[in-house]
């Protein structure tokens, strides 16, 4: 059996030089208890919390060799500075444990070591699962702002996703604020041309309407 802790893909890899003895994995599961009035306390059953694991060993002092050491790339304070370096960086961590099921996402809940007169380092590392979903790595201080051009396209780009997801259940009834800016000038031309009529509970467009609408209008067909 061997530990690992990766970060970015494992573009960086830790593996743990002393197998502890034990580690003990904690999957809480969340429970309601409600007070009724004929039946007592009634327990339901929530959703599984975050694993957790704790593991606890130490990180040899250079030179100092011993027969169960797994990995002697690095000793005593480089995994401190490397453990430091992810924990302020923000990084998740992937824990494999080989030769068992342990392959999991992780974040840092707590890290305590203690030096000993022998320069090992005793310490204490508590894992608990962390959800990828929706997780964004920290940006390079050298990455480039979007330029003007690339942040109007970006907003045309969500403007439209949201127009599209919404349109059935919020279809553009009227030329008001509810519709968008590009849009009012063209349905505005188009109901002036009698191209377009409403009824008693107003226009009805959808969003994939009004581009097809301003799209006429830009060409010209409402003057």
């Amino acid at each position: 059996m061997d530990i690992y802790l990766s970060v970015n893909n494992r573009a960086d890899i830790l593996q743990i030089p002393v197998i502890p003895a034990e580690f003990t994995i904690t999957k809480p599961q969340s429970l309601t208890v409600f007070e009724t009035v004929s039946k007592g306390e009634l327990q339901l059953i929530g959703t599984p919390k975050l694993k957790g694991i704790v593991i606890e060993s130490f990180f040899p002092a250079a030179g100092r060799t011993y027969p169960y050491i797994r990995n002697t790339s690095m000793w005593g304070w480089e995994y401190i500075n490397k453990l430091d370096i992810w924990i302020a960086q923000k990084l998740p961590i992937r824990l494999v444990v080989t030769d068992t099921p342990i392959n999991m996402a992780a974040a840092v809940k707590n890290f305590s070591y203690t030096l000993k007169t022998d320069g090992d380092i005793w310490y204490s590392l508590e894992l608990e699962q962390f959800n990828l979903l929706g997780y964004e790595y920290p940006r390079d201080e050298e990455e480039e702002e979007l330029t003007v051009s690339q942040y109007e396209e970006l907003k045309h780009d969500i403007e439209y996703l949201q127009g599209v997801t919404g349109e059935l259940a919020n279809p553009y009834n009227y030329i008001d604020e509810n519709m968008p800016d590009w849009a009012r000038e063209a349905v505005q031309a188009a109901c002036d041309a009698g191209v377009l009529k409403g009824t008693d509970t107003g226009l009805g467009l959808t969003y994939s309407e009004l581009r097809i609408i301003t799209w006429m209008y830009r060409a010209g067909l409402f003057r």
